[in-house]
């Protein structure tokens, strides 16, 4: 059977569109005028001809984007099924979030909200401008309080954080709204299997377009690991009522945000305790238009994930999810399940059949909210 990506499927597919096309222009004189018949041919063929535009389309996407990695994965979308693996290495989840961490993090301030910018579609999604003193970084960072935040009843509460992180292309809204992720944990709330949390969405692409894979470069570059792992979090921490205990900082992201969220909890373990890798991939991925430094350089070294865990793991909490036919996270996720040891702790759902593409992950995203408030402290249920 061709392949769902191969070239030879793709080729055949744009072949019959070009083909039907030409057929479509020789035909099209000998069914002018009128009657029902020559009407319904004519039909035929403009909705023929259209139908391969879109489906030429549509593979041409799925390709480049691997929605769907292959038959047997679209064969599951359309049946909801899909065959996974649950896979353990180095420490328990509890152990690495429960450590004391010694470094750099965020400190708690007065949690008096400065003016912001709210949107009108009754989301509650609060818009933010931040400054970065350490990072000179001004960027757009959306925030969603927990349910009850505002009741003057719990005005002595404390909040875990969630910072995510979006994919590429994508906007700090990409969680919030087309994953879901605020409605997710107010359902995982009323089951009682975590606390409520206070979500923080941060813009990635900065300059705007930008796939920085959220690293510092070389000088003249944007510095977004400081950003992001340093500014943003003092930030919360001195604007709203969260604990600053790192087993209350958790990252998530997708795709090229799961790398985000695993290097900012990995490499910033004083700060996050854990983190949640959705499609993600455990060594930056940069475009062809964008080289903050040098291939081999000291900056190339910091931020290979794989070797960091061979050498001196971090205690974090990991859960992630990858597929053997995801080739953007399969292979680097492979390698760091190979070399996991404690202090680390992983936990992966390894999947047989499935793309690249936030139906898998909108579908997991109850089991690792779950996972989350079972296994690090800060976001277990209260009483």
């Amino acid at each position: 059977m061709f392949s769902l990506t191969g070239w030879l499927f793709l080729t055949l597919v744009a072949v019959a569109t070009v083909a039907s096309f030409v057929a479509l222009i020789i035909l099209w004189p000998s069914l002018s005028g009128r009657g029902w018949s020559r009407f319904a041919r004519r039909t035929g063929l403009l909705l023929g001809v259209n139908a391969l535009v879109l489906l030429t389309a549509a593979t041409q996407l799925n390709a480049q984007f691997l929605f769907f990695a292959d038959w047997t994965d679209l064969k599951g979308a359309l049946s909801n099924t899909v065959t996974t693996t649950a896979v353990k290495r180095g420490a328990t989840a509890t152990d690495a979030a429960s450590r004391a961490v010694a470094g750099a993090a965020a400190k708690r301030g007065t949690a008096v909200l400065p003016a912001l910018a709210t949107t009108t579609d009754g989301s509650g999604d609060l818009i933010y401008s931040v400054s970065g003193p350490m990072s000179g970084i001004t960027g757009s960072v959306v925030v969603r309080l927990p349910d009850g935040y505002t009741n003057p009843a719990n005005a002595s509460v404390r909040y875990p954080v969630l910072e995510t992180f979006h994919g590429y292309p994508g906007g700090p809204f990409n969680w919030v709204r087309t994953m879901g992720l605020g409605s997710a944990i107010a359902h995982q709330v009323a089951a009682h299997r975590m606390r409520p949390a206070l979500i923080v969405s941060p813009d990635l692409q900065i300059p705007t377009g930008t796939d920085t894979e959220c690293v510092n470069g070389r000088p003249g570059t944007p510095q977004m690991e400081t950003w992001l792992t340093r500014d943003v979090p003092e930030w919360v921490a001195r604007t709203f009522r969260v604990s600053t205990n790192r087993s209350s900082w958790a990252t998530i992201g997708l795709s090229s945000g799961g790398w985000c969220a695993a290097m900012s909890a990995m490499l910033h373990p004083a700060q996050y305790s854990a983190a949640v890798v959705m499609g993600g991939y455990f060594r930056p991925e940069f475009g062809p238009n964008y080289e903050p430094y040098a291939p081999g350089s000291a900056l190339a070294r910091r931020y290979d994930l794989v070797a960091l865990s061979h050498r001196r793991p971090p205690p974090v909490a990991l859960w992630m999810e990858t597929s053997h036919t995801d080739p953007v996270s399969y292979t680097s996720s492979a390698a760091l399940l190979k070399v996991a040891r404690p202090p680390l702790a992983i936990d992966a759902i390894v999947l047989q059949h499935a793309g690249h593409r936030a139906g898998v992950w909108i579908g997991l995203l109850p089991g690792a909210l779950t996972w989350l408030g079972r296994n690090v402290p800060g976001f277990a249920p209260t009483s």
